[in-house]
């Protein structure tokens, strides 16, 4: 059988721990089309999906010397293809030629009592962020004021999805509780 065919993924790992190159080759041979297809998952595009299976394919040649073999060489892989989309989403979300240049946003004048109310509910969202788990907040601000997806979260902090959407409905409910009780009847 030709080396660089073969799929055994023990002997990639083997490979691949040992800083060998020829392990990341053969996964990529062996497993490229799936690769491909967790980038077209989180990517949405097809020419961002193999711009971001090669980014994560380079990132893993450079760090091959990290990959410890806790778990399979594909999975580290997968996971970089997957971050290399949420690289990718952030920095088109700051690219200024999406955004149309021409339009002048102007807030309306706000009277003292509006602006109180704003810095009331500022310091409430603030200190319930702040009375949050370290984990839950995490999870949350990463949903939230980054726009990640559950499982992009749960790559990047080594929980499942399941604890991601746990910890985000129970920080969810929790902060609004809180900022429930500086609501103005209407």
């Amino acid at each position: 059988m030709d080396l660089p065919t073969r799929c055994d993924p023990d002997e990639i790992a083997t490979l691949m721990r040992s800083g060998d190159l020829t392990g990341l080759d053969r996964l990529t041979r062996c497993q490229g089309e799936r690769l491909l297809a967790v980038g077209r998952r989180y990517c949405r595009d097809e020419q961002d999906a193999r711009d971001a299976v090669q980014d994560a394919l380079l990132t893993a040649g450079t760090h091959l010397e990290d990959f410890r073999g806790d778990g399979s060489a594909e999975g580290w892989v997968v996971r970089m293809v997957a971050r290399a989309c949420g690289r990718m989403r952030r920095g088109r979300r700051n690219d200024p030629a999406l955004h149309v240049h021409d339009v002048e946003v102007v807030a309306p004048e706000l009277d003292p009592e509006s602006l109180a109310g704003r810095a009331r509910i500022a310091e409430a969202l603030g200190t319930a962020l702040l009375e949050l788990p370290p984990k839950d907040r995490a999870v949350l601000l990463l949903a939230e004021a980054e726009g990640w997806t559950g499982p992009e979260i749960a790559a990047e902090l080594g929980v499942t999805p399941n604890a991601v959407r746990t910890r985000l409905s129970r920080a969810r409910r929790t902060v609004r509780e809180r900022l429930d009780g500086l609501r103005s009847p209407s």
